[in-house]
Parts: structure tokens; C-alpha cells; sequence
């Protein structure tokens, strides 16, 4: 067999055991959450808008009340002087001015400052809401002056720097495509194209309606410059 022809032969096999399945696919937040307080209050201060970035552990809303604020600051002071009597009398002690029982005294009264500290703190922490994780604010439910019940809802948060591809495909691809197998995706509407995807979740069973199955690809997004609710379309190499 002549070389050019060989090399002809062995690209065709190349070809067709590289072969690319295309698939229709919705690109999705890799969570959505609801966020509530296990209170209830009037809400004092929602600090975010709809559609704003926010990071992990950012202050998005308030229900404790001025009280509350001003009774923290209160067992603040009465544990920073609890600790200062506390020091004094350990020195007292050492140099037998006062009794065991006094110097144990100033170890209580210190010890159940500390709980009254944070039992404020906690109450402040409980009307407190705070981000889970870094993402954007979808849904205000509630606005401040209402009164917000135990486990309402109060705002919603999606995660966008890990996104969700849900793609689609016949029935006779099943048991073909698995957690190894490469992926890219095509999102037309952002102009990106053939970028790495990898597969999380190859759904097992295949819809009899319409006869196909459903596999989740992960697509790393650490700016969150790609927006979830976008068509694409994923390759899989099969």
C-alpha cells in the first residue's frame, strides 16, 4: 500500500473513532438559596439590592433593634470590668488579703459575665443575615419596616461562580458518555466557545416521553462574568 494512502487510512479511522456528539444544554446557578432567620422581628435593614455581587459572610440584612445593640454594648462593659476586678483579686489572693471564697467569688461573677456577653452577641447574631457564600442577590421578599415571621423568606441568593450545564441527549448515547469522557461548550449569546466543561452527573435513566437523558457538566465561572439561564451547546467526544 502506498504511504500517502496508508496515512489517508489511518486518518479516517482517527476520525471516526474521535467522533463528536453534540447536545442542547441550559446553563444554570450551581445554587439557589432562600434565606431566613429562626426569629420574629420587624426587619430594620435590608443593605443590598436586587442583582448586587456579594461575598461570603457580608451583612445583606438586620432585624435586631436599637435595644438589642445598646444591651450588647452593655455586657461588653460589664465583662471588661468583671475581667479587671477578676485580676485584682488573684493579686489580692496571692498575698492572703482576701479569702479563697472572695477570690472564687470573682471567678463567678467573672464567668457569668461571659455568658451574658455572648447571649447578647448571640441574639444580635440570630437577627443578623448574612451571605452563605459569594454570589448575587435574585429576590428581596421583604422590606424593611415589615415584620418578618420565623423561616419567612427573606432574600434569595444565587451562586454563580460554579455554574450548572444541564445537557440533553438521545437515549442511544447512555452508555457512552461517563464521568471521563471530555466536554466542551459553546455559549453563542456570549460569544464563548469550546470552553472545558467536565461532567458531574450522567442521569441513568432516559425519559420515555422524549427519549432522552440528562447529563450535568460543571463549568467554573470565578468571575461570575457568565450569566445562568443562557442556551449553549456542549461537545462530548466520544
Amino acid at each position: 500500500m502506498p504511504i500517502a494512502i496508508f496515512f489517508i487510512f489511518l486518518l479516517s479511522i482517527a476520525t471516526l473513532s474521535a467522533e463528536s456528539v453534540e447536545a442542547e444544554a441550559i446553563v444554570l446557578p450551581s445554587r439557589s438559596v432562600s434565606l431566613s432567620l429562626p426569629v420574629e422581628a420587624i426587619l430594620r435593614e435590608v443593605k443590598v439590592s436586587e442583582g448586587d455581587p456579594v461575598k461570603k459572610g457580608d451583612v445583606l440584612a438586620t432585624l435586631f433593634s436599637p435595644v438589642e445593640t445598646l444591651e450588647k454594648e452593655r455586657t461588653a462593659k460589664e465583662l471588661e470590668l468583671s475581667e479587671f476586678l477578676l485580676a485584682n483579686s488573684e493579686k489580692l489572693r496571692a498575698n492572703a488579703i482576701i479569702s479563697e471564697e472572695a477570690a472564687r467569688q470573682k471567678v463567678i461573677d467573672c464567668d457569668i459575665a461571659r455568658i451574658e456577653a455572648r447571649r447578647a452577641h448571640a441574639v444580635i447574631e440570630d437577627k443578623t443575615l448574612f451571605a452563605p457564600f459569594d454570589g448575587y442577590i435574585l429576590r428581596i421578599h421583604k422590606e424593611a419596616g415589615e415584620t418578618v415571621g420565623r423561616v419567612d423568606k427573606i432574600i434569595d441568593i444565587i451562586d454563580l461562580k460554579t455554574l450548572h450545564v444541564d445537557a440533553f441527549l438521545e437515549g442511544e448515547w447512555i452508555g457512552k458518555i461517563g464521568k471521563s469522557t471530555t466536554a466542551t461548550i459553546d455559549i453563542p449569546a456570549l460569544g464563548l466557545k469550546a470552553v472545558p466543561v467536565s461532567i458531574q452527573m450522567v442521569d441513568p435513566i432516559v425519559d420515555p416521553g422524549s427519549g432522552l437523558f440528562r447529563v450535568r457538566l460543571i463549568l467554573a465561572n470565578p468571575d461570575m462574568s457568565i450569566r445562568s439561564g443562557v442556551p449553549a451547546k456542549v461537545f462530548f467526544d466520544v
